[in-house]
């Protein structure tokens, strides 16, 4: 549910930027551009009822509660705000017409749940992780066992060591908080057994798929961890951004990035654990959790979220990764979450610009974080 009491909105970001202090709005400038501008439309008299049909606001019962002149007048002028983090090269576009729309009403995502719920019931029929010590690879050296969940090897690799955390629950999206720390507890444990069979391989990476939408090619609940050789290529860029931050300012990177998005009341912090909903996202609803280690905080803001997503967002398809500092590295473990929409929605959600151009965004970044500081205070 994205509704309720809302910190504002990326509309007012330009505004928020003017009334930071002045130490405040030079560390967002060192770390973002902001660009604004005003694309201007005209609306043929033909097309009007269909554009009304379209993008007007509608009432709870889907009825639409504006005028052909009022959806018109909306159209007519959108503001659109891009973003970039000139450290990491990341950048998006926010046209404020679609994120001021409003999120799924708590009546659809329980529509939407029962229809995901089926959806995950019916592919147990012939689900090989049902059984997955027969129907399964393992690694050279055995499986690893967790309370909740056993690995696999995954069978057409992303490279040489390549795991699967098959979770012993078969619906995805139906785990407890102590379920999901031995699952990364257990993610930890391969990352052990692989370094001790190889020493060369030290550079762990942990993923998790959730449903087709998100790339899985089982429904079963499982998550996939990697280690390599070297850094993966967009962790490796993450690094050297944290690295030239630091050589060029003397300041922690990690550090000034959650301060920027606190100043713009984007974050939330705990323990050590910083969390904010990210300005330049790659996908809708980004979420980035830093921690120094992988403490029971840090697994429990990474629980929090997830079911933040999927009990109060809706958001019941999604990506998570956790980045982490090789063996004999110094750097920091970086969780990053996104929402990959509705599974029963064809179009997908990635294009040519999120590939070659930059990420199109439609969730307002303050409507998530509000989601989960809400959720959070619980």
């Amino acid at each position: 549910m994205l509704e309720g009491i809302k910190m504002g909105s990326i509309i007012e970001l330009k505004n928020k930027l003017d009334m930071l202090k002045r130490e405040e709005k030079e560390l967002f400038e060192r770390i973002f551009n902001v660009f604004i501008s005003e694309g201007e439309i005209e609306i043929p008299h033909t097309f009007r009822s269909k554009v009304r049909e379209y993008f007007g606001d509608r009432d709870e019962h889907g009825n639409i509660i504006e005028s052909e002149d009022e959806v018109v007048k909306r159209l007519k002028n959108q503001e659109v705000i891009r973003i970039l983090n000139k450290w990491t090269g990341e950048g998006s576009l926010f046209n404020c017409l679609r994120s001021s729309k409003p999120g799924m009403k708590l009546g659809k995502i329980e529509e939407e749940r029962k229809k995901v719920f089926a959806h995950i019931e019916k592919a147990r029929i012939n689900c090989d992780f049902c059984e997955a010590e027969k129907y399964t690879a393992e690694d050279a050296f055995g499986r690893v066992k967790g309370k909740y969940c056993i690995t696999a090897a995954n069978i057409a690799k992303y490279d040489a060591y390549n795991g699967v955390i098959i979770f012993k629950n078969h619906n995805p999206l139906e785990f407890s908080k102590e379920m999901l720390f031995n699952y990364i507890e257990t993610a930890f444990k391969w990352f052990g057994k692989v370094h001790e069979y190889k020493e060369e391989f030290k550079y762990p990476f942990l993923m998790w798929n959730c449903l087709e939408k998100a790339g899985a090619s089982q429904v079963h609940g499982h998550m996939q961890v990697l280690l390599s050789t070297s850094y993966y290529a967009k962790v490796l860029a993450l690094r050297k951004a944290y690295q030239q931050y630091k050589e060029e300012y003397g300041r922690d990177y990690f550090d000034d990035l959650y301060k920027v998005h606190n100043s713009v009341k984007l974050a939330y912090s705990n323990e050590n654990v910083k969390i904010f909903a990210y300005l330049a996202p790659i996908k809708e609803k980004e979420i980035i959790i830093i921690g120094n280690s992988v403490t029971n905080y840090f697994k429990e803001f990474i629980f929090k979220t997830l079911r933040c997503y999927i009990d109060k967002i809706g958001a019941m398809s999604f990506n998570l990764s956790i980045s982490m500092p090789a063996y004999d590295d110094e750097f920091r473990y970086i969780a990053r979450l996104v929402d990959r929409g509705s599974i029963f929605k064809s179009p997908s959600d990635i294009g040519t610009m999120e590939l070659y151009g930059n990420s199109v965004i439609v969730t307002d970044p303050y409507t998530v974080i509000t989601a989960l500081k809400e959720f959070y205070s619980k």
